[in-house]
């Protein structure tokens, strides 16, 4: 699989319009900058997802749910959320370590939210 650079550039450009949606008036080098920022962190993200010999795409929709869960203007400029976030998610799509009893217990909550909100969704 390869990555769509495409989707992720619009799915980086669409969070960073959310992020800067308080200003009223955002420069075209300010949304420029911020977009930039996030596309360099998730890149950096799809390859290693991809080493895993995971579908690297995966870091596209894991943008596109920050946008939906965790984004909002009050974060302006601001993206140093984004990078511990996005390896957090995708940590957990895509596992790189092994976790011990107790940490492996948090993956049922994760399993029972994650259905939860795929059947709300589908409802």
């Amino acid at each position: 699989m390869h990555l769509r650079n495409n989707e992720l550039d619009e799915a980086c450009m669409a969070l960073a319009r959310l992020l800067l949606a308080r200003h009223n008036s955002v420069s075209h080098d300010i949304l420029d900058t911020v977009t930039t920022r996030l596309l360099q962190d998730a890149a950096r993200h799809a390859d290693y997802v991809q080493q895993l010999g995971r579908d690297p795409n995966m870091v596209t929709r894991a943008v596109l749910y920050l946008n939906d869960t965790h984004a909002h203007p009050d974060l302006g400029s601001d993206t140093a959320w984004f990078q511990p976030m996005l390896e957090c998610l995708l940590e957990l799509a895509a596992p790189s370590l092994a976790l011990s009893g107790a940490g492996a217990a948090f993956l049922r909550d994760v399993e029972e939210g994650v259905a939860q909100s795929i059947a709300d969704n589908d409802a």
